[in-house]
């Protein structure tokens, strides 16, 4: 399961409850949150290859419409003519195919990394960690070689490459990946911000904490399963309309004349 709770007087993770099992503290509902740990393999991650795709390809169409467009405003149609019969577009395939290549390389380079995640009251979040760090692995995320070699001096050589936040007030659109396990977490709803990786042993308890804070928000695109009804509102009860004086006089005599009947008392008491 991965449902646990966080305990602040013993500083360690326990069994979701209202009391703590170890010192009795009282556990908030807060406290209880989903948190799991995966190995990722960033050349086989499609995760890692929307990151970069998302920013290479628009790049590759911009230069494209932009050479265009010089090109155009520079000789008119003739001259556009003449740029794309030249093979234009054949070498800027060739180009985007070589920087495909070039980061599918690094990515293969990189070498293995831990996913951590954790779904708690204030939103998703996720750390990713480098284990056993390299010079040349640090060097291919873009990162300086030191922190490898200071890594290696402690009892557990791990070096945090990054921490991605959202909070629940913030996503925008929710999709679920069931075939992969996945959920994708969007804000604004075009663009992707985490994508969290589940086993088959906590997809369910993820899923439950999603629904709970986001299945009643409108403004959230979410996919069926996600959504909660909401509770009907209260019905509210029109004031009764005031009776006329006539009809009040009439009920209350006729009140006073049964109870009148009712005791054998004198009519007019």
């Amino acid at each position: 399961m991965a449902l646990t709770a966080y305990c602040k007087k013993c500083n360690r993770e326990v069994p979701p409850a209202e009391v703590c099992p170890r010192c009795g503290t009282k556990l908030g509902k807060n406290a209880v949150h989903a948190a799991w740990c995966l190995e990722r393999t960033p050349v086989r991650d499609w995760l890692c290859w929307n990151e970069i795709m998302r920013v290479l390809l628009p790049a590759g169409l911009a230069v494209l419409i932009f050479v265009l467009l010089a090109e155009w405003l520079s000789g008119g149609t003739e001259a556009l003519e003449k740029l794309l019969m030249a093979g234009f577009l054949p070498v800027l395939a060739i180009l985007l195919g070589c920087a495909v290549g070039i980061v599918g390389l690094i990515l293969a380079l990189r070498g293995k990394e831990l996913a951590d995640y954790v779904v708690d009251s204030r939103g998703v979040h996720e750390t990713r960690y480098l284990p056993r760090p390299t010079p040349l692995k640090m060097l291919l995320r873009f990162r300086s070689p030191r922190a490898a070699r200071e890594a290696m001096e402690e009892e557990v050589p791990l070096v945090e490459l990054g921490r991605k936040d959202i909070a629940w007030k913030d996503v925008a659109r929710v999709q679920l990946w069931p075939e992969k396990c996945m959920i994708l977490i969007y804000a604004p709803a075009w663009w992707l911000r985490i994508g969290l990786v589940c086993t088959p042993f906590t997809w369910e308890d993820a899923i439950a904490m999603i629904r709970e804070k986001l299945g009643r928000k409108k403004k959230v695109l979410l996919p069926p399963s996600l959504v909660t009804a909401a509770p009907p509102a209260p019905r509210k009860r029109k004031p009764a309309a005031a009776a006329p004086p006539e009809i009040v006089e009439a009920l209350e005599q006729l009140r006073q004349e049964e109870t009148a009947e009712a005791f054998d008392l004198p009519e007019g008491l």
